[in-house]
């Protein structure tokens, strides 16, 4: 089971951890839901460069993803295609020790096209293609000596066998890793674990994939200077998580007869997801051509469904030789709608060479929810609404253009607030942005884009009643985005 962020004073928090604990790791937890719903990855260059401003600007391909209302401004047919490359580095802090951990990939950005049909009065553009929306790249590794607890307590409900009937019994000790490994044992018509602290703890978690976004839009003059946009979101991702832990006996502190002759445990858990969903973003924008831009955004929940397959590997061996293990795969599925997301964004030129853009972006997090039947999922949507806020996004940039060199200079600012309820400012996002665009001839221009953000977090390992912060990492990321992307309009 995997334990990340949580907010540990909330008593219905660690009551469902603990009901949960027993099972096959699986990804039904509000973090879960909240990284479907977050679209952390821009697509295009030029507005990644910019701060990822779009909504009051949106005159390209990208539009199609931010605002696309801006599209109405593009008069020409325009080809867009682009890579981008996600990192992400993380130090992590473990009673006294700090270990460092880094991920990478690399993926396609954008691909689509820009239509834009003749009228003799205003404007009317569809566009459709690809946009790679978000990635889930991460990392996190730690070791250290853990004087106060074990995941295998943790792991070891504290149940009343005897009141439960045989087949429930027979169900749980079966499904139990260190029931079956000879790490917990029956005594008195209770589990209990045979290991409870001084154990040297050692960790890694990989994560990866990220969200496909095609989509299909268009935009059309409604008044002089005023377009209205949508377009049409088909999402699919695939996130992958793969986390080994160990702990070992590395001061020989259980030294006894068997089984209190413990030397290691080690758990692996992995999920691999994949997810499918929808939403509609409709678009303003009202723009003095050359002058200023002010749009306004509305996405749609979106409504995904996650097909997942999860597996736990328990292994144990001790001082004499012994040697146990079990293993425990599984599958689930369930759906998710996300919150309703507002914005908007204005541009502002100042001659032809300097455009100054900003955004904002609403969201309220309580309004994420599991949409299953499952009481389960029900609980935890309890949870999400005590343990999330509402928060807006806020982004700016600006664009200088150098005529004498046909190059475009970009820079700005990502605010991203933390969705959790009392977290201190260090653990909310902040990005500075880079980029530059130059035109290789009338038709193809290039451009490039990179953001850096720096934020900290924590990672519970597991959580236990009474010790929430029983194996808590303290976790300084850094995380990197570099996209080029490829325009040509005939």
């Amino acid at each position: 089971m995997k334990f990340r962020k949580c907010v540990t004073a909330n008593a219905t928090l660690l009551l469902l951890l603990g009901s949960l604990i027993t099972t096959p790791a699986s990804a039904q937890f509000a973090e879960d839901a909240l990284r479907f719903s977050l679209f952390n990855l821009p697509v295009g260059a030029r507005a990644l460069g910019m701060g990822n401003v779009s909504i009051g600007l949106a005159d390209d391909y990208a539009g199609l993803f931010t605002n696309p209302a801006g599209l109405a401004s593009v008069r020409s047919y325009e080809f867009s295609a682009g890579l981008s490359n996600s990192a992400f580095d993380n130090d992590v802090a473990f009673y006294g020790v700090s270990t460092q951990s880094s991920n990478r990939s690399t993926n396609l950005n954008n691909l689509g096209l820009i239509y834009p049909i003749a009228t003799k009065r205003g404007s009317l553009t569809f566009a459709f293609g690809y946009g790679r929306v978000a990635s889930y790249t991460g990392s996190a590794a730690f070791e250290g000596f853990n004087p106060y607890s074990s995941i295998v307590e943790a792991l070891t409900p504290n149940v009343n066998l005897n009141s439960m009937s045989a087949s429930a019994r027979r169900e749980l000790l079966e499904n139990n890793i260190p029931f079956q490994i000879y790490l917990a044992d029956t005594v008195s018509g209770r589990l209990y674990p045979n290991v409870y602290d001084s154990v040297q703890q050692n960790g890694s978690v990989l994560e990866g994939g990220g969200m496909n976004n095609w989509s299909l839009g268009g935009a059309i003059d409604i008044a002089k200077d005023l377009a209205l946009g949508f377009s049409v979101n088909i999402l699919s991702g695939t996130y992958s998580y793969d986390r080994l832990y160990t702990e070992s006996d590395l001061r020989n502190v259980y030294r006894y007869d068997p089984p209190f002759d413990f030397d290691q445990f080690r758990y692996q858990s992995t999920i691999n997801s994949d997810i499918s969903g929808y939403n509609l973003l409709i678009g303003l924008m009202y723009r003095k051509q050359g002058k200023f831009g002010i749009g306004m955004t509305v996405r749609t929940p979106t409504y995904y469904d996650v097909s997942e397959k999860y597996r736990d590997f328990g292994s144990s061996r001790f001082d004499n030789g012994d040697r146990y293990e079990l293993d425990l795969p599984g599958a689930t599925e369930y759906s998710i709608r996300t919150p309703l997301v507002l914005g908007a964004g204005a541009s502002f030129h100042v001659g032809e060479w300097l455009i100054f853009a900003g955004d904002a972006e609403y969201t309220d997090w309580t309004e994420l929810e599991f949409t299953n039947d499952n009481p389960d999922l029900i609980s935890e949507n309890r949870v999400i609404r005590d343990i999330f806020q509402a928060t807006t996004n806020l982004r700016g940039g600006a664009e200088l253009t150098l005529w004498r060199w046909d190059l475009k200079l970009r820079g700005g600012v990502v605010y991203n607030p933390s969705p959790y309820k009392g977290d201190p400012k260090d653990y909310n996002q902040l990005y500075y942005t880079a980029g530059l665009g130059l035109m290789v001839d009338y038709n193809v221009s290039i451009n490039a884009g990179y953001a850096t953000g720096t934020w900290k977090t924590f990672r519970d390992n597991y959580s236990i009643a009474g010790f929430p912060q029983a194996s808590r990492t303290n976790e300084s990321v850094n995380s990197s985005t570099f996209n080029v992307t490829l325009s040509y309009r005939f």
